[in-house]
């Protein structure tokens, strides 16, 4: 069955848009556009997806269009997931280049909150020796460049904890049940981070 969810009213700026939660998609823009001459679906590098509606076209039959158009959806963010895996720089532990890194997990954690519609204020890459991440009060997210070490599974479980808590402030059933609707076995991902060991 599929899943509709609105999450907000104006999702670009100047652009009557949309902001819709679809499964298996994720996030989708619905942004109505006076110069679109026909429906369309744009897929961008950073994995979010747009739809551009031409006048007197409605949202429900942008929607179904999408739906229409999922498979290709899916094989075109999969390519765009393989080419930058394929560019991941590859790092020495004993050279870590900070540049990089910070460009590296800035680009992951806005890909995946754009994907699962989540907003965090502001994003610190640091060299942390205890913690691999963390999330404020004021929504601020810290991320461990070492984060770059660990298996792509692991990296996004990190990030994705951390976004989390930007509506769950603890660790009660409300966080690992979004968890686990995110990653699957949250709690079985946490026990492999464990392996890891901050130097």
């Amino acid at each position: 069955m599929t899943e509709t969810n609105i999450i907000t009213g104006v999702c670009e700026k100047h652009v009557n848009c949309t902001a819709v939660a679809i499964e298996p998609l994720g996030v989708v823009h619905f942004a109505h556009s006076a110069r679109a001459k026909h429906l369309s679906i744009t897929v961008k590098q950073d994995q979010s997806i747009r739809v551009a509606i031409p006048k007197g076209v409605t949202r429900a039959t942008a929607e179904k269009f999408l739906r229409s158009k999922i498979p290709w959806i899916k094989n075109s963010l999969e390519k765009i997931q393989k080419l930058q895996m394929q560019n991941k720089p590859q790092y020495d532990i004993r050279n870590i280049d900070r540049g990089k890194a910070k460009a590296y997990l800035t680009m992951r954690i806005n890909q995946l909150a754009n994907k699962y519609g989540f907003d965090f204020n502001k994003l610190f890459i640091r060299n942390q020796k205890t913690r691999w991440g963390s999330c404020s009060s004021r929504d601020n997210i810290s991320l461990n460049m070492k984060l770059v070490f660990l298996p792509v599974e692991l990296q996004d479980y990190v990030i994705l904890h951390e976004l989390v808590h930007t509506r769950h402030k603890n660790h009660g059933k409300k966080f690992w049940k979004a968890m686990d609707k995110l990653v699957g076995d949250a709690k079985g991902l946490r026990k492999q981070m464990r392996q890891y060991r901050l130097k």
